[in-house]
């Protein structure tokens, strides 16, 4: 499993681990709705691309890369999901990761942790109060920010149970960092 629960007095606190920024926003989100409602986490694949949809054309890794391809894992949309087009940007370009790494790990200029905070929140709200249960992640990055495509299907009060209740994500304890294998985040939720 690509995050662990780690222990806090009152609140959630996580830390998640993968190879590229892609991932570790779609595995943070996945890992952030997963302990609110485990039925989502347990049907999703574990293979989810964070590359493009069959519709999407190209798209720009964290690394500038230009990314292609098809994603057979995407879930099929018709009615009963919905599609959630998303973009994020904070007004600045984002500083690119690509330099270096010194050491074993490297922390992240804080635009980066604002982007994770600000993604997370998104996720929340649609999770929450838009009662709509993220089903697959897509998510890019440009020099302006994030892009991210989310197909969710309405909660069903009585197949998701839901055992976590997240208020907020908080800026308490968040850290994304470089590491040898990759990258990883710690963050905090307000339950």
């Amino acid at each position: 499993m690509p995050f662990t629960v780690l222990d806090h007095t009152a609140d959630l606190h996580l830390r998640i681990e993968a190879p590229s920024l892609e991932r570790l926003f779609v595995e943070a989100a996945r890992a952030m709705v997963g302990q609110m409602f485990p039925t989502v986490l347990s049907s999703q694949t574990e293979n989810e691309s964070v590359q493009n949809d069959a519709d999407s054309g190209e798209a720009t890794s964290s690394s500038g890369e230009k990314q292609s391809g098809t994603d057979n894992n995407v879930p099929r949309v018709d009615q009963s999901t919905v599609v959630r087009e998303l973009t994020l940007s904070l007004g600045e370009p984002l500083p690119s990761v690509d330099k270096g790494l010194d050491g074993e790990t490297e922390r992240l200029p804080a635009v980066w942790e604002d982007l994770f905070h600000d993604w997370l929140s998104r996720i929340l709200v649609l999770s929450t109060a838009d009662r709509l249960l993220p089903i697959h992640y897509n998510v890019t990055f440009d020099k302006e920010g994030l892009h991210g495509r989310i197909v969710a299907r309405p909660l069903d009060p009585q197949h998701d149970v839901g055992e976590i209740e997240i208020k907020a994500v908080t800026y308490h304890g968040l850290k994304l960092e470089r590491t040898t294998g990759g990258y990883r985040a710690e963050v905090i939720f307000d339950t």
